[in-house]
Formats: C-alpha cells, sequence, structure tokens
C-alpha cells in the first residue's frame, strides 16, 4: 500500500477518479481533468476563500484527516480541487475545495497532490464548493454554514432576494438535505435580509403552542394532552403522518376512550402545490385510511380533525384554524 508521497511521485493521473458538477454549471477539461501540482503552486485562503464554511476546520478535524492518509489513500475518492487564475501569478493556480485535506496532506510533508481542474462562474464555483462537502464529506456543512453561503449569494447579486430565488439555490446546491431543514435554513436567510416570508411554517411544537398563546382567538390543547372542553386528546400533525396519528389515535382510545383531535399544517408550498391542495390531499388521506379500516370491519373512527393552521399571511386569518378545505366532516 503506497504511502502518500509515494503514491503523489508514481499514481497513474488518468487513474484518479473525477467528479461531475455539470450539473451545477461547471466543468473539468475533457482532456485532462486532473492535474499534479506541488503545493508552492497552488495559492490557498482558508480565511478568505472558503466563503461557503462559517467556521474553519479544527484541529481535531485536520489530525484525523492526517492520521487517514497516513494509514492508506483511497485511490477511488476524487480529490481536491483548483481553478486556474493565470500565468501573471506566482501561484497560478487556486483551491476551490478540499482545504481540510490540503492541510492534513502537507502536514505529511508531501511535496503536492492531484487536483481535479474546475472550470465556472465565480458563482458556480461557489456552488460546488458549498455542495461539495455535501456529496464527499469530509466534513458536513452545518446549517450556519448553508446561511452564510445564502446570504452571500444575495449580497453578491448573483440570486435576487426573495424567497422564491432562495429556495431554488437552497435546492439546487444541497439537493439531499430534508425538507425540514430547507424549512429552517431558508427563513432564518430571510430574517437575516430583513425579508419576511409570504407564510408561515411551523417548525416544532413549541411553535403551534406559541401561535395558540399569541394569536389564536380560540384555546387549544395539544401534545397528547386531554382537551377537556372538547372532550377529545389534541395532537399536532404534520401533512404525510395521517397513518400515525390514526394509529395513536386507536391507542388513546383503547385507554381512554376518547376521541384525538387534530390539528394539522403543511411545508411550503409550491406553483403545483398550494396550501389549499395540500389540506385536500391531507384530508383524503385521513378518508382513505378510515374507508380502508371500515371496509376492514373497523366500526370506531377515533379522528376528529379541527383544522388546519393558518399559514398564508395574505390571505388567511391567523387568529382562526383553516376549515374552508373541508369536503365533510372527519
Amino acid at each position: 500500500m503506497a504511502t502518500p508521497s509515494e503514491y503523489f511521485a508514481s499514481a497513474d493521473i488518468s487513474k484518479v477518479p473525477v467528479p461531475d458538477w455539470n450539473h451545477l454549471d461547471v466543468t473539468s477539461p475533457t482532456e485532462n481533468p486532473t492535474i499534479r501540482l506541488e503545493w508552492d503552486q497552488i495559492y490557498q485562503d482558508d480565511i478568505t476563500g472558503n466563503v461557503t464554511k462559517e467556521e474553519p476546520h479544527t484541529a481535531a478535524e485536520i489530525e484525523a484527516l492526517r492520521l487517514s492518509f497516513a494509514a492508506k489513500v483511497d485511490v477511488k475518492e476524487f480529490p481536491p480541487a483548483v481553478k486556474y487564475r493565470g500565468k501573471e501569478y506566482a501561484k497560478p493556480w487556486q483551491l476551490v475545495y478540499g482545504y481540510g485535506r490540503s492541510e492534513a496532506l502537507r502536514l505529511l510533508n508531501t511535496k503536492g497532490w492531484f487536483f481535479t481542474v474546475l472550470e465556472g462562474t465565480e458563482d458556480a464555483l461557489e456552488d460546488v464548493q458549498a455542495q461539495e462537502n455535501e456529496l464527499l464529506p469530509k466534513r458536513i456543512n452545518e446549517e450556519v454554514d448553508m446561511r452564510k453561503f445564502l446570504i452571500k449569494k444575495v449580497n453578491d447579486g448573483a440570486i435576487k432576494k426573495t424567497e422564491t430565488a432562495i429556495r431554488a439555490k437552497f435546492k439546487k446546491v444541497y439537493p439531499y438535505r430534508r425538507k425540514e431543514v430547507e424549512n429552517r435554513v431558508v427563513p432564518q436567510v430571510l430574517s437575516e435580509l430583513g425579508v419576511q416570508s409570504p407564510y408561515i411554517l411551523y417548525t416544532s411544537a413549541p411553535k403551534v403552542q406559541d401561535w395558540i398563546d399569541n394569536h389564536s382567538k380560540e384555546d387549544y390543547v395539544i401534545g397528547g394532552n386531554f382537551d377537556s372542553d372538547r372532550d377529545i386528546y389534541g395532537i399536532v400533525m404534520k401533512e404525510g403522518y395521517q397513518y400515525r396519528a390514526v394509529m395513536n389515535a386507536y391507542q388513546t382510545y383503547k385507554e381512554t376512550g376518547k376521541f384525538t383531535g387534530v390539528i394539522f399544517h403543511c411545508g411550503a408550498p409550491t406553483k403545483n402545490a398550494t396550501f389549499d391542495k395540500k389540506r385536500k390531499q391531507v384530508m383524503k388521506g385521513f378518508e382513505d385510511i378510515r374507508i380502508s379500516l371500515e371496509n376492514a370491519g373497523v366500526k370506531v373512527w377515533p379522528i376528529k380533525v379541527l383544522g388546519a393552521l393558518p399559514q398564508d399571511r395574505e390571505s388567511e386569518n391567523l387568529k382562526l384554524l383553516v376549515t374552508d378545505f373541508f369536503e365533510g366532516e372527519i
């Protein structure tokens, strides 16, 4: 097994893996996508050059990378990447990503390393810089990194200062992140930029309780607790979790003989999935489950939908649950 120095001296450059960043509008030269460079040829600035990371690598992370490389060179792993900045510079190449790996390799006294050559606009290269931590993780992006990156895109004029543009960039750069992460990060970015979102996303039960305490005309009980006024146990549910709500409601009915009152909310709307469509889909989900159980001989339906939380700032009364999407009672 070759040491890093031996690998750098003798590896076949044509066999070094090459990542594909075409989906972010960044390419590599067809004939020579990988280049072998010594460290004194590369401009590396982790202080101002690594623009998508809020916090630099810790000493412990660098040491872990150093030990990893010292143990073996993973020939299947994509290398760091560089861009060509011009022959007029003493260091004509600039590191795009792989700051931690490059630091660890220099600690091992290697003369240089192999790098993927990237070509694209500054905006596109920064997209790659951000996504590389997602797909080829040496240090996964923290949400603070995502916020920093998105705010920079707006401040640089690369994207518009709108929720639609910010969400589109998030989905492009972080396509494998859960919707919950997007729904935490984007509102925080909008808040830091002084932009109010046209709709409300309820990210937790405490936020729903805040709505009940601060805005609702009526008092509601949630958290699986008993609502003596309505003679039900109250819960909050996010769209898509109807089956779980029903199963838990049957357990509650078995233990107490009481029904479960459901207040639900939805994720961010899209062009083809408005809040109204999403809410009707939630009700359809409940109805489908109810009919299936009824056909199987189940006589009790323990669910009572109280309504949906108001989410559209412009068209909905923020003091009342939304119920106008009901097509009959469930």
